[in-house]
């Protein structure tokens, strides 16, 4: 790199040393003189020849240097006979001359060198001195530099030169001072105030180019050092003049010595660019989806445009084609050295209810100003393999390009909410009208509309909602907030949703009391209470109107438990149906306000009060056996004003390790909300107790024991159909079973992935029509959703999809608008979003 200097070379300079000479300091009042020669006075008749001052640097006006710094001046001096001596000053004016208040003010300490004192005559040097700031702080500009010299007859002389204090110090530089026409050039520019901070930075070129450009600053800062590529126009001729100034904080402005470079006839060129490209193309895809190619060129002299061609060839076609049809060519351009290029699969006008496998053959291009064409076909590999141009400008290599290939899933991904599309959404439901998404990040519930792909107004509910549940009339929305205790109901019909705050469900924690006793002779060992977890977690209405909601899991209480909600009562029931009678010597109560060991070998229950009564009943003592019998008679005393009854039970032969369930307890209900299943998430052997609505309270149904001696399984989806005559779970396969547990059929589906449900309105199983499952899955890796027949339980259809189902999967009804061939829709919590997957007459037997 070469760096020019507003002034000649130093040799051309001290040739016209004499009429430099006479720059003695125009306009400034306070030129010094140095002493007189050896005599006194000089012999002004021996000797009239004024020596010669040249200040070689500074080498240019307009300088800046800091304050407080030193400053650097180098002068050449010679004379005729004998130099006496050379004396530095740096002062500034202020003041008027002509108002007579001018005054010089030392910037810089004086210097004076007496060229006497080696006993020698000297006529020519070089003198090198630092000139040491004064203690004035101020900024000023214009500061005079003097380099005065005496020669031993008292002739004088003195060159003079400017600088500022304070203020940007700026550089400029360039690769060469010739260029030529059709390339570019490369300046670099400099810029530095430590003490003020750079604002802004220009550089200008005038003469054979006109242009200006602003170097754009985010903040003021102490220094800049950028490298411009400024592109040189083909028609340019003749020299170019370039200058750079900074403005400082304080509005002080700096300003680089100019430079010239000359602009030359082009070169013939005919070596093509260099092009390097890259592409962010997954391997599967949606049909909404889109991909990208960046491409850069690079060149001697200078790229004028880079661009890419996209081939889209079809493959699998039926029958087939050799070679596949092409079904689109892609093409990017831009007069730029780099581009990023955007190209949709949704131009490829392939049907969206379908799946493809296209190959994209990729061949990146950049052209130069003289026509060069250098293309790429291996990424992130700089390549100028020869291009073909074809019609409208198509530019291909002469080999085959970068080849892709992308499977084209069916369905449509909606982004989860949030600014960012990162909220964690934990459970959606479907009506006719929206998806509930329950939004576990923002204490809402979403609304996308069925068919939809913008997301309504939420509703603000509690803190952290799970789970969802349409109420048994579907006129209601039930929201498991599982940061709290309690449950917001959300009326549905209108045309603005909002939670109904009056209606929250505020549940009272209940706790079980385990009883170990002598089998024989009924003594009472131990009489412990047991406290589980109270956040609702899922949850479901059956149609008597009872709440069945799971409790998730804390680090205080390790299980979780099925509750009912029942607003006819003051507390909620642990409800422990499922587990077995059949332990000898252990009990549970359940509903009690307290249970204790009362000696010698009693145990004593106190019930728990019924809503409307001001009293609390006596506590009943004795061995487990009567105080089960005693309160079997208390539950069947007549009820109260309110028509409530006592409920409060001693569970013979129940063990206690039988209650508890592990993170994630799902809960189903069927769509005529008569059966509510609910499916252990974590545990193998999985159970998934089953209970019907009957009259006011639910009824186990089923051997639990008998389904997971069955299923030998996890369970990470569960479903029911229309009246609860057909379930399903997913675990490794899928298991389907009746209202009574018994299981009807298994069929491998994949690895498993999420969710599964059943058609809505299948019923009446193994009769009816519409029987049904929908189940998420992977195959070797590639996500899918299975329609199967769950009566001869095997496979209908599998579409694949782009993510992998990871939560909820629900069944909607068509979309408003839906083509006549949709039958119905699907929604499903993928890894990356809400995936809406239109089934359609083809994919159903």
């Amino acid at each position: 790199m070469k760096l020019f200097r507003g002034r000649a070379a130093l040799a051309a300079a001290l040739m016209g040393a004499a009429a430099l000479a006479a720059c003695d300091g125009s306009r400034n009042p306070f030129q010094p003189r140095p002493g007189p020669g050896p005599d006194g006075g000089g012999n002004p008749a021996a000797d009239s020849t004024r020596p010669a001052v040249q200040i070689v640097l500074p080498d240019t006006q307009t300088d800046n240097v800091a304050v407080g710094d030193s400053l650097f001046v180098r002068a050449r001096v010679t004379d005729n006979t004998m130099l006496a001596s050379v004396q530095f000053d740096a002062y500034a004016v202020r003041g008027s001359e002509v108002l007579g208040t001018a005054t010089r003010v030392d910037r810089f300490t004086t210097k004076t060198v007496d060229l006497r004192a080696a006993g020698r005559v000297v006529r020519d040097t070089t003198l090198d001195r630092f000139l040491y700031a004064t203690a004035d702080t101020l900024p000023e500009a214009g500061i005079y530099v003097v380099v005065t010299a005496a020669d031993t007859a008292g002739n004088t002389a003195s060159d003079t030169f400017r600088v500022n204090l304070g203020g940007p110090r700026v550089t400029l530089a360039v690769e060469d001072d010739e260029a030529f026409a059709g390339t570019q050039l490369t300046v670099t520019v400099t810029a530095a105030d430590t003490r003020d901070l750079i604002q802004s930075v220009l550089l200008t070129g005038t003469g054979a180019m006109q242009f200006q450009m602003p170097i754009q600053l985010p903040t003021a800062l102490p220094s800049v050092d950028t490298t411009l590529v400024i592109p040189i126009p083909i028609a340019a001729r003749g020299a170019v003049t370039l200058t750079a100034t900074a403005v400082s904080g304080s509005n002080l402005v700096g300003a680089a010595p100019q430079l010239s470079v000359t602009i030359r006839e082009p070169q013939q060129d005919q070596v093509p660019p260099k092009t390097t490209f890259s592409f962010q193309i997954p391997e599967r895809v949606e049909q909404q989806d889109s991909f990208t190619v960046q491409v850069s060129g690079a060149d001697e002299n200078r790229v004028d445009s880079v661009g890419v061609t996209v081939l889209a060839i079809l493959r699998d076609q039926t029958p087939p084609v050799d070679p596949p049809d092409t079904l689109r060519i892609y093409v990017g351009r831009g007069q730029v050295t780099g581009g990023t290029f955007r190209f949709a699969f949704a131009d490829l006008g392939l049907d969206p209810h379908e799946t493809f496998e296209v190959d994209l053959e990729v061949t990146a291009w950049s052209r130069d100003v003289q026509g060069n064409c250098g293309a790429a076909t291996r990424e992130n590999t700089p390549q100028e393999l020869p291009c073909t141009v074809g019609a409208g400008g198509i530019h291909l290599s002469s080999g085959t390009g970068r080849l892709v290939r992308v499977f084209l899933a069916r369905g449509l991904t909606i982004d989860r909410p949030g600014p960012t599309g990162q909220d964690v959404v934990a459970d959606l439901v479907a009506d006719s009208n929206f998806i509930y998404l329950s939004n576990y990040s923002r204490n809402r519930v979403e609304l996308l509309p069925v068919g939809g792909t913008v997301y309504g107004r939420p509703v603000q509910v509690g803190s952290k909602p799970w789970g969802l549940a349409l109420g048994r009339f579907r006129d209601s929305l039930y929201v498991a907030n599982s940061g709290g205790t309690n449950i917001s109901v959300i009326p549905l019909g209108g045309a603005v949703l909002n939670e109904a705050e009056g209606a929250r469900i505020f549940t009272v924690n209940e706790r079980l009391f385990s009883v170990l006793f002598d089998p024989l002779t009924g003594e009472v060992g131990v009489v412990r209470l047991h406290d589980y977890s109270d956040r609702p977690q899922f949850l479901a209405q059956a149609s008597n109107g009872l709440l069945v909601y799971s409790t998730a899991p804390t680090p205080a209480a390790e299980d979780g438990t099925v509750r009912l909600y029942d607003p006819r009562k003051l507390r909620s029931d642990i409800f422990i149906g499922y587990v077995d009678r059949h332990e000898a010597g252990r009990a549970i109560v359940v509903n009690a306000d307290s249970a204790f060991q009362v000696p010698p070998s009693f145990v004593m229950v106190c019930p728990r009060r019924r809503l409307g009564d001001t009293t609390d009943p006596q506590c009943i003592t004795g061995f487990p056996a009567e105080v089960s019998d005693s309160l079997t008679k208390l539950r069947s005393q007549p009820p109260n004003a309110q028509g409530q009854r006592y409920d409060t039970r001693l569970d013979l032969g129940a063990d206690i390790e039988d209650v508890g369930f592990a993170d994630t307890t799902f809960v189903a209900s069927s769509t005529n909300r008569r059966f509510v299943a609910v499916g252990e998430g974590v545990r193998t052997n999985a159970r998934i107790p089953m209970f019907e609505a009957v009259g006011d309270s639910l009824v186990s149904r089923g051997d639990v024991r008998d389904l997971i001696s069955n299923a030998a399984d996890r369970v990470i989806g569960l479903g029911l159909n229309f009246d609860g005559s057909l379930g399903a779970a997913r675990g490794d396969k899928v298991y389907f079973f009746n209202s009574a547990l018994r299981q009807q059929g298994e069929i491998v589906s994949g690895s498993p992935a999420g969710g599964v449900a059943l058609h809505p309105d299948a019923r009446n199983y193994p009769l009816g029509t519409q029987r049904l499952g929908f189940v998420s899955g992977l195959d070797n890796g590639r996500p899918f959703v299975d329609v199967i027949d769950a009566f001869h339980f095997e496979l209908v259809k599998r579409i694949y999809i782009r993510d992998p189902v990871v939560g909820a999967l629900v069944v909607a009804p068509r979309a408003p608008g839906d083509p006549a061939f949709v039958n119905l829709r699907l929604y499903a919590l993928t890894s990356t979003g809400i995936l809406s997957l239109p089934i359609i007459n083809a994919d159903l037997p």
